[in-house]
């Protein structure tokens, strides 16, 4: 059982130099108030279920007001039957205020003002919203690349403070992630996100527009997950998950696509935030460059060596990250941002036994970007981004005086795209783009008696490698609406991969009707590839000319809303991949369930053989009880198969049969927060240890005649959380305590062999 108690001190509306001492706090005034009502822009109707944001306000609200809701990153609300919605415990101010509806674009910011008269601070306001696609009334900045305009019946976004407070998430957005319909983890030590029975090597992460390969600390080579993620949930403004159909703007996975934007830094003055707990201590600071521009930055060191000095562990862990962003406006139609991030992960392994250090070694990850975005009329924009982005390994592990493995790598990426968006053309809004990705690789790697699951005799693995290739892709993208509310995406994609020597299209279609205000369906089909992960290219010459895996899916559903109070989702889909990788010398083992968990990334010489079918359907149901009482409840049934070179059909390592989540917050005063979220899963396959040919070998042999034909116990656990927000003086306290796993129930990590007591 985890236990973690961390205070976070907001310095949210103090001027640099005014924490002279302490100050009596005035006495809080009555709280604003939005009320109002979104309306169909030509039947003036109430549209039900939209779904309204309140952003700002810009300035710092006055002495009285300061523990009133600020919606910096966003406060939102559901409209009833009628349309109509309010937002309460506001501080006066200038704020925006939009209107959504799942899959449609958001209707265009109004600007009200919260200003007491009297005793009263209310605004009132009415929305337009329009279930087309709208047309641009002015040039307007493209706010953020969202390129997939049709959402998941099942996949909400997620803002930052959803995010920070989410039970069991540990403030990490792939755990946060992990709790949503369609998603899987692979164990409780890891964030990577297995989507529809798809690997953990098949999902992207793009952040404000650039593409970054491996968010995470301790990632794992080759994969696209770690330990926990490098951007701290204060810096979201919004996360959102595309599981399947997703825009031919994003290429290179087959999966799903985590497309984060990150707030902008505040204008009106410096503004700091500090926090310390038994995780890490971590600052954030941001403010105003000239007048047209803005700074965020932060900066978090784990303390695990501090909380663990006195145990006998293994292992402990220490990381690092930090991240800069600068936002500055270029008159009234361009824009550029750049952002840096990087962070830096250290561990020591020591044996139990004797005290000596049987692994060492540190992961370096770091990326620098610029965008350009352009609003060159009404109609027609543009996003140029370029990307430097670096991963370095460097690792050792020891048996006594022996070197055991060596793995040293340094992986480089340069990435450059362009995106031009014209709306309202003749066959509707069109997206073209180009990308090119220039990348090098250099893998020192070594593994003595090297020997994997299935596999009953060791061999030797050594590799030196270093090579240069360059990607190229162009796509084109329509999104044309249909009558009666209803609006298909048609696109296409062409990828050249320099190391196969290969080029492909990739065809999607994408489909949504709206036939009522509380129904909608999607239906969507598509190829997705990718290429090989360079840590499989590096281990064996022959590898770099692996065809990329190609992905074949369909899916559809619906979500509806027979109350205001009730949302309901369901999806199916299923996905067929061709050209998975395999290794000859386990002909059974296809290495889609590779990366997840971990283990060695080393692979021997491959070949693109390997065949997956997964198939199933999510399901979510969402109830609120007014603004302070949200229940959130899911189901996921997957199927998955894999075929590898002895032609037989087996369960993947990786496949879920059942998953079941429910997740309640309730917000029982202003100030106050708690949550609960229980999970329960099915247990993974796994292949048992033939017991007497381990004896004899004096290791773990695997039954060969049960691959995968067992499960492991089924997975279970309740996480809790309770947030306290509070004023002390001039400062801003956030307080939370959260039990992770509280019934404390033992779920497999791992399945060896022990040699000491000659047994599993």
């Amino acid at each position: 059982m985890r236990l973690a108690l961390t205070a976070w001190v907001a310095l949210l509306s103090v001027p640099a130099g005014t924490l002279a001492g302490p100050q009596e706090p005035p006495a809080a005034a009555a709280r604003c108030r939005v009320a109002g009502v979104v309306v169909d822009g030509q039947t003036r109707a109430g549209v039900s279920g939209a779904a309204v944001m309140l952003r700002g306000p810009a300035e710092a609200p006055p002495a009285p007001d300061r523990s009133a809701r600020t919606c910096l990153t966003g406060c939102g609300a559901a409209a009833d039957q009628g349309g109509r919605f309010a937002i309460e415990g506001l501080a006066p101010g200038e704020y925006t205020v939009s209107a959504s509806v799942a899959g449609f674009s958001e209707s265009v910011p109004l600007a009200i003002t919260l200003a007491r008269a009297g005793p009263a601070c209310e605004a009132t306001v009415e929305i337009p919203y329009s279930l087309q696609m709208r047309a641009e009334s002015k040039a307007e900045l493209p706010r953020a690349p969202e390129a997939t305009v049709i959402g998941s019946p099942i996949a909400p976004a997620l803002t930052g403070e959803a995010i920070g407070t989410t039970p069991g998430a540990l403030e990490d957005m792939f755990r946060a992630m992990q709790a949503q319909p369609g998603v899987a983890a692979s164990q409780d030590n890891r964030n990577d996100l297995l989507v529809r029975g798809g690997g953990a090597i098949e999902n992207q992460t793009r952040i404000d527009g650039f593409d970054v390969p491996n968010p995470n600390h301790f990632g794992a080579q080759g994969g696209t997950g770690g330990a926990l993620s490098i951007l701290p949930p204060w810096l979201i403004e919004r996360g959102s998950l595309e599981l399947g159909g997703f825009s031919v703007a994003y290429g290179d996975r087959m999966s799903s696509v985590a497309d984060i934007s990150l707030r902008p830094g505040r204008t009106d003055r410096i503004h700091a935030m500090f926090g310390a707990g038994v995780g890490g201590a971590m600052a954030i600071g941001e403010g105003r460059i000239g007048a047209a521009g803005s700074w965020l930055a932060s900066a978090r060191r784990s303390l695990l060596e501090v909380a663990f000095r006195d145990e006998t562990a293994e292992a402990v862990p220490t990381y690092a990250d930090a991240l800069l962003k600068i936002d500055h406006r270029a008159g009234e139609r361009h824009a550029f941002t750049f952002l840096g991030l990087g962070a830096k992960d250290n561990v020591s392994v020591v044996d139990e036994r004797t005290g000596a250090e049987e692994t060492s070694g540190e992961e370096v990850v770091a990326l620098a970007g610029l965008r350009f975005d352009s609003a060159w009329s009404a109609r027609t924009s543009s996003t140029v981004a370029a990307s430097v982005a670096s991963s370095e390994v460097d690792v050792t592990a020891m048996d006594g005086t022996v070197v055991d493995a060596i793995d040293k790598g340094h992986d480089q990426e340069l990435r450059v795209r362009a995106d031009v968006r014209r709306m309202n053309t003749p066959v509707g809004d069109v997206l073209v783009g180009a990308a090119i990705k220039a990348y090098r690789y250099d893998y020192d790697l070594y593994v003595n008696d090297l020997w994997t699951p299935y596999e009953t005799v060791k061999r030797d693995l050594q590799a030196r490698d270093i090579r240069s290739f360059t990607d190229a892709a162009a796509y084109a993208e329509v999104a044309h609406a249909l009558p009666v509310r209803g609006r298909l995406l048609v696109g296409i994609r062409l990828d050249h991969w320099g190391a196969a020597s290969t080029t492909a299209a990739s065809p999607r279609v994408k489909a949504e009707f709206v036939p009522a205000r509380y129904l909608r369906l999607v239906g969507y089909w598509g190829i997705y590839r990718q290429g090989v992960p360079y840590i499989w290219q590096a281990s064996a010459p022959e590898n770099a000319g692996l065809a990329p895996i190609v992905s074949r899916q369909l899916g559809g559903g619906f979500d509806i809303e027979p109350k205001r109070w009730l949302r309901l989702g369901v999806e199916a889909f299923d996905k067929r991949y061709d050209n998975y990788p395999v290794d000859p010398a386990i002909p059974s083992r296809v290495l889609v369930s590779s990366s997840a968990d971990f283990d060695s990334p080393f692979v021997g010489p491959l070949v693109s053989e390997g065949q997956v079918h997964a198939y199933g359907v999510d399901t979510v149901a969402t109830m609120s009880a007014g603004s302070r009482v949200q229940v959130t409840a899911n189901y996921s049934y997957w199927h998955v198969s894999q075929l590898g070179l002895d032609e037989v059909w087996r369960p993947a390592e990786h496949e879920l049969r059942h998953q079941g989540r429910v997740e309640l917050m309730y917000r029982p005063a202003d100030g106050w927060s708690t949550g609960f979220r229980w999970r329960h899963t099915s247990g993974r396959p796994y292949t048992p240890f033939d017991v007497k040919a381990s004896v004899k070998a004096g290791r773990g042999v695997y039954d060969l005649n049960q691959i995968n034909t067992l499960d492991y116990p089924d997975y279970r656990r309740i996480d809790v959380r309770l947030d306290k927000t509070f004023l002390a003086g001039p400062t801003r306290i956030m307080l939370y305590g959260e039990v992770d796993n509280l019934l404390d129930h033992d779920n497999v990590l791992v399945y060896n062999w022990n040699r000491t007591l000659r047994g599993p």
